[in-house]
């Protein structure tokens, strides 16, 4: 009896490990949906675009974007933390994602629970911009402060949705200043972005991608980084060394539903780590203002706990609400 329990132990095991070697091995059989929780042409989309050729190339299929936005990309990541954990419907999100739990305790999902992390792909440098038409002579932190002091109540800021890093950020930056900011929240980057260039809203941050266009057109000016010094504008100072405790990271990050097979997602890590590994992509990567990661999946599972408790220390120290 013992004898026979043994070998059935052992056929399942070698059924389940010759399972495991299969999706490995055959995955992906089909196209894969990259959901986006966010509107087209944001720095999700426009970032992983990067890495797309090489990654269909290897895989022999096509990545094909569903853009789920609202409700400040909770619809978007609810809709995959429900989906079949089969590898073929995947969350492609920012650092947001971290945030949110601490703003909404009844969300039909949990971070990092309900998600199998796949990769962080980059970071980003972000930076403080300002609209040259809404702030013609604002061309630095002091600046700001100054015209801020004299016109209380004028300046305003705006977030790509409530609850989100560039919320708080734009929280931060009025609390570190000492200046009234008013954040005005939009659905996605690109939309807040048309005002600021058009003056209607002074502020915003974001990263060095989506504001490259506009600073080099004259529309929008870079007046400080958020949480590094960057290649593309080295002599541009960050807001810790000016004084003001304000940050602004944010990434790129693919995810899985939870209870996707782990030889999936060590296939999928594997895959998008060869193509994270190109030499031209990362060099484009840089020259939009990131820069590669290519984390395992522990490590970003990690970085998503730690990064879960450190905003939510900060949303509760500066008293931060969604409908500021």
């Amino acid at each position: 009896m013992r004898v026979t329990k043994n070998i059935l132990c052992a056929a399942a095991t070698t059924l389940l490990l010759s399972a495991s070697a299969h999706a490995q091995t055959s995955y992906p059989s089909k196209p894969v949906t990259l959901v986006v929780p966010f509107t087209p042409g944001g720095p999700n989309d426009e970032e992983f675009r990067t890495f797309l050729p090489r990654l269909q190339e290897s895989t022999k299929q096509s990545f094909i974007f569903d853009f789920k936005p609202g409700a400040t990309s909770t619809i978007g990541t609810g809709y995959v933390a429900k989906a079949a954990p089969d590898g073929y419907t995947l969350l492609l999100t920012n650092g947001s994602i971290t945030i949110h739990p601490n703003f909404y305790p009844d969300l039909p999902y949990d971070v990092p629970g309900s998600f199998e992390p796949v990769m962080q792909m980059t970071e980003r440098y972000t930076i403080l911009i300002s609209s040259v038409a809404g702030l013609p002579n604002v061309n630095s932190i002091p600046d700001l402060v100054a015209f801020g002091k004299a016109n209380p109540g004028v300046l305003n800021c705006g977030a790509a949705g409530a609850g989100g890093v560039s919320h708080i950020a734009c929280v931060a930056l009025a609390t570190a200043t000492g200046v009234p900011i008013t954040p005005i929240q939009y659905k996605g980057v690109s939309q807040g972005l048309i005002d600021v260039i058009a003056g209607r809203t002074q502020l915003t941050l974001g990263t060095i991608f989506v504001a490259q266009p506009g600073i080099k057109a004259g529309k929008l000016r870079a007046i400080a980084a958020l949480n590094a010094r960057s290649k593309i504008f080295p002599d541009l100072p960050t807001a810790m060394e000016l004084g003001l405790d304000v940050e602004y990271p944010t990434w790129l990050g693919v995810f899985a539903p939870a209870k996707t097979p782990a030889a999936i997602v060590n296939k999928l890590n594997s895959e998008l780590g060869a193509a994270a590994r190109a030499p031209e992509v990362i060099s484009r990567i840089e020259s939009q203002g990131s820069f590669v990661v290519a984390s395992s999946p522990d490590g970003f599972r990690k970085k998503l706990i730690t990064e879960r408790a450190r905003w939510k220390k900060i949303i509760t120290e500066k008293g931060i609400k969604l409908e500021e």
